[in-house]
């Protein structure tokens, strides 16, 4: 009776450090992933879509989230003037411009991940050597489905087919040039995706792009 009672201790305690290895394990392969906060940002919808892929997600303009993150999310906002000028507020523009971990910036995020907005002549994060700006292309890149181009191998766009539509919406836009990984052909040919070492961005909406949308988000994940 006693050596039976020893050898279930025994097997307790092996299991229970089993257990916590096992833990530790889950928690070394888990990819934390911060999207920044920085108000009046489509955020909120982007955790939720995202929540189906990955759990490890949190919301937050705080300076250690953002630094203890493996990888990072620019959500999009209405207005990037005031979104350039949130980051500065939120101390973080000076940050993501040194940070060396994936970052994916969507629509407005994206675009303040160029070195500049023309039309306003404001400075962005300088992370693609590219400008974004407005015009005569925005009236027909508003709310509207359609196919994408790839032109440059991307694994953010693995398994995306010519067929596969995604949500347009905003009115900035980034010409196709050297970084451009797929395009767009609204009113002229549009930069849809790209790509700079370890930066990554799109100009549609992936929380709106179903399926499609949600290989894309997967791929981030999983890089």
């Amino acid at each position: 009776m006693l050596r039976n009672a020893i050898s279930l201790r025994y097997g307790i305690s092996i299991l229970n450090s089993l257990c916590c290895y096992i833990d530790a394990v889950l928690q070394c392969l888990s990819i934390m992933i911060t999207i920044i906060d920085y108000k009046k940002t489509n955020a909120k919808e982007i955790e939720t879509f995202l929540s189906e892929v990955t759990s490890d997600i949190i919301i937050s303009c705080n300076e250690a989230d953002i630094l203890k993150a493996d990888k990072l999310i620019i959500p999009d906002s209405t207005d990037i003037s005031s979104s350039i000028k949130k980051l500065h507020l939120l101390n973080l523009f000076s940050i993501l411009r040194m940070i060396k971990k994936p970052i994916l910036g969507i629509g407005t995020g994206m675009h303040m991940m160029t070195k500049s907005f023309k039309d306003i002549n404001a400075a962005c994060l300088g992370c693609f050597p590219v400008e974004c700006k407005t015009g005569e292309i925005q009236q027909n890149m508003i709310e509207h489905e359609q196919s994408i181009k790839l032109i440059k191998e991307t694994s953010l766009l693995d398994n995306i087919s010519k067929e596969d539509k995604f949500y347009f919406e905003g009115y900035c836009f980034i010409l196709k040039n050297e970084f451009s990984t797929s395009t767009a052909n609204i009113n002229g040919e549009i930069t849809a995706s790209i790509e700079k070492g370890h930066l990554f961005g799109v100009q549609f909406n992936p929380v709106k792009s179903g399926e499609a949308g949600m290989r894309v988000f997967r791929n981030f994940v999983e890089m």
